[in-house]
């Protein structure tokens, strides 16, 4: 299976945009300095704090529909990508990951 990943301008798009989805957090990224006002409140409607471990249990409470989009955000892009497989896998079909999790959106951010 081929997962999908996004950068910098993808997400921050979803962001400014506010549009629906899940936002995994893993390694406790925090985003609370890019964003102010009404986008920092749909950011943090829309983050849902994780570990690996248990990320698609915390997804799965959420009651949310197969099609529902679900970002994986961790620092580094070590778990993020397994994490978006095994969402996947389990039947949410719009998983995604942020290529080079948060170093990688730094560095694209800066450019």
């Amino acid at each position: 299976m081929d997962f999908n990943s996004i950068g910098y301008f993808q997400f921050d798009n979803l962001i400014q945009t506010r549009t629906p989805f899940l936002l995994v957090i893993l390694d406790n990224v925090d985003l609370n300095d890019w964003y102010k006002s009404v986008t920092k409140m749909h950011l943090d409607n829309i983050s849902l704090p994780s570990t690996p471990e248990g990320a698609l249990e915390a997804v799965k409470g959420k009651s949310l529909p197969p099609h529902f989009a679900v970002v994986v955000l961790d620092r580094d892009e070590k778990s993020a990508p397994q994490v978006a497989a095994m969402l996947e896998q389990a039947g949410f079909i719009n998983s995604f990951y942020v290529k080079g999790g948060l170093e990688g959106l730094l560095k694209e951010r800066q450019q």
